[in-house]
């Protein structure tokens, strides 16, 4: 679990320097960088709200963060509960992407996006938090998919 720990407050460094940088370099809401013609920018945006802009509710955004981040901290540290590394890894990752958020969230009352990609792909500008969220999630549901289908398969040489 120590490693873990760390995994997390690393990520969460790694995310609030590169939030820092954005803002010495890029600064202004609305300016962009091109990195990759047509492809990458950075693009510092100021989201109020949720996941695309959507629900420009702070304390409300705050709560639901901390919620979130409680109950996967509680089921992680439940003893009963025996989690393989690869959904361990992915809970800590999605728990430093919470965490990071939270803190832009509490501190700046917004949350720094930057990476931005709507030339290539029309997607919202999403930030390194945001990446390690979704690989989280994406990781958890693998191995919950997997263990399913191990368990029918078990279930199914019994009968």
């Amino acid at each position: 679990m120590k490693k873990n720990v760390l995994i997390i407050i690393g990520l969460v460094i790694i995310d609030q320097i590169i939030k820092i940088a954005i803002c010495n370099t890029i600064g202004v809401s609305g300016e962009t960088i091109t990195i990759i013609p047509n492809v990458l920018m950075l693009s510092y945006v100021e989201n109020m709200g949720a996941a695309w802009g959507i629900l420009n509710a702070r304390l409300f955004l705050i709560c639901v963060d901390i919620m979130i981040i409680y109950a996967i901290l509680k089921l992680m540290l439940n003893k009963k509960y025996q989690f393989e590394k690869n959904a361990i890894l992915g809970m800590s990752l999605i728990l430093a992407g919470g965490f990071a958020n939270l803190i832009d969230r509490i501190v700046r009352g917004y949350v720094i996006d930057y990476i931005d990609i709507t030339k290539l792909f029309n997607y919202p500008v999403f930030n390194f938090a945001d990446i390690c969220i979704v690989i989280g999630v994406i990781l958890v549901f693998i191995i919950i998919i997997i263990n399913t289908i191990k368990s029918q398969e078990s279930i199914n040489e019994k009968v």
